[in-house]
């Protein structure tokens, strides 16, 4: 019994040494838990959705110590966990201003990590993290190097929650998918009707590349094998034949070419689910999709489950446009969902996009409709769009609107702040270097000195084609 004592009592000795040494950054929606050891991470919510009252202190990502969660580097042809003793930390994990940063070292490949909180697309709230890796081939010769980012998923109480599509519907079984069929953000829930935690993952970013692909499988499988592995359709979540389902997700860049002194910078987001959850006689419906737009195409989604006994049949599920907003061309107003058994969620999607004839908050709305007990049953939720934006408006006969053009403008003044912010990296990089005194050759000085060299040349070359741009605008604001 003594030695069960003493056992107890240096487990939470160890304990208590290893959550003293985490890195914690947190705000009124969600909390972010740091391992400097490793370089992995935790997320959990605070008090989470405002229009939920049961995700508080819930988790979003697997909570173990090492993290659970964590990203593959694979430099020519071999792959290696972010962090692991093999290679080295240049910067362990800290907290610096409103980051969370990292940066490991491998084979001269530099790798840093970067986790903040944006708001999330469906919710408007910094209830997200984003995750970003920038690699540096600071080696002599090429490299070949892909990221891959693996998120084991956790929901409240709910270790195998399904992943939800908007265009596929629910995942419950291992699956990949790539090229057309890549969504831009994947969703998941533990209950439609009584949800404890809804997640969401975005892929499409601006400024970040689109991954090549995303895989959806056990831990088991990606703890396994770090990079590719067979997908075998039907294979459940599950860890083992009874075990429980352990459910995951995996994001690939896949491996590209480095040369000399390159570097890529690559992004995704993990955060809560934002839908408005609509609880009908018949139907339960779950309307989800951004809450802004600043004139961009807009993806809508339904979830949609009959929460009665019966089959509903000929269900369909109608979107409602207010002025502002059309349908892609191509895109159909009415989706069928056939019939729906006793408690089966089906979902469906609509591609919208602002018209330019409006700005501000505007109200869509869907119509399910469905036959139970051959009486036709009606339901509608609807939700909110900011429409950001200018809107030029010229009176005649009729009202005719448009958006003045800006993109060229601004495509110019983010590739100057992307130079700068990259030789302002590198000051505080060298900053860093010069209070510890660390090793700096010069060779590296000269290739850090004609970097910063280039970009403020490029930086240069960019401010003579501002003028241009501007004059552009003003000349068709004054058409």
């Amino acid at each position: 019994m003594k030695k069960l004592y003493l056992t107890l009592f240096i487990i939470l000795v160890l304990v208590s040494f290893l959550t003293a040494s985490l890195v914690e950054m947190e705000n009124k929606f969600i909390k972010l838990i740091g391992d400097p050891e490793t370089g992995r991470f935790i997320l959990k919510t605070t008090d989470g959705d405002p229009k939920l009252d049961t995700d508080q202190n819930a988790l979003l990502l697997y909570e173990d110590y090492p993290p659970t969660s964590f990203t593959t580097v694979q430099i020519d042809g071999r792959e290696y966990k972010f962090g692991d003793e093999v290679g080295t930390f240049i910067t362990r994990m800290l907290k610096r201003d409103d980051k969370m940063i990292c940066v490991w070292s491998l084979k001269n490949i530099e790798v840093s990590q970067n986790l903040r909180f944006v708001k999330g697309p469906t919710t408007d709230n910094p209830d997200t993290i984003e995750v970003s890796y920038t690699v540096w081939n600071k080696d002599t010769r090429e490299h070949t190097i892909g990221i891959r980012i693996m998120l084991d998923t956790y929901l409240g109480k709910e270790d195998g929650a399904p992943f939800r599509i908007p265009a596929l519907g629910s995942i419950t079984e291992e699956k990949e998918l790539s090229g057309s069929q890549l969504p831009e953000y994947w969703y998941s829930y533990d209950d439609l009707s009584e949800p404890t935690v809804r997640a969401q993952g975005t892929l499409r970013i601006e400024g970040s590349p689109l991954p090549e692909k995303i895989i959806y499988a056990s831990w088991e499988r990606f703890n396994k094998y770090l990079w590719d592995f067979p997908i075998k359709e039907g294979r459940s979540f599950r860890r083992s034949i009874i075990g429980p389902p352990d459910s995951a997700v995996a994001i690939f860049w896949e491996p590209k070419k480095y040369n000399p002194n390159d570097t890529y910078s690559l992004k995704t987001y993990y955060g809560l689910y934002g839908a408005t959850l609509y609880k009908g006689r018949v139907f339960n419906v779950s309307l989800g999709g951004p809450v802004t737009t600043e004139g961009d195409p807009v993806l809508i989604t339904a979830d949609v489950q009959n929460i009665t006994t019966d089959t509903a049949k000929d269900v369909n599920a109608e979107i409602i446009l207010p002025e502002g907003l059309v349908l892609e061309q191509g895109e159909k107003g009415t989706k069928s969902m056939a019939s729906l058994k006793s408690r089966e969620i089906k979902k469906t999607q609509w591609n919208i996009t602002p018209d330019g004839t409006t700005t501000g908050i505007v109200v869509y709305k869907v119509k399910v409709t469905g036959t139970v007990k051959g009486k036709l049953e009606t339901e509608i939720v609807e939700r909110k769009l900011n429409i950001k934006g200018e809107k030029k408006v010229t009176v005649t006969a009729t009202k005719t609107y448009s958006l003045y053009d800006f993109s060229e403008l601004n495509k110019l003044i983010k590739e100057m702040n992307g130079l700068l912010n990259k030789n302002n990296d590198k000051v505080d990089e060298l900053n860093t270097l010069i209070q510890k005194k660390g090793p700096y050759s010069k060779d590296q000085a000269k290739q850090d000195r004609s970097g910063i060299q280039n970009r403020v040349e490029s930086s240069k070359d960019v401010e003579t084609r501002l003028p241009d741009a501007t004059k552009s605008v003003i000349k068709e604001i004054k058409k």
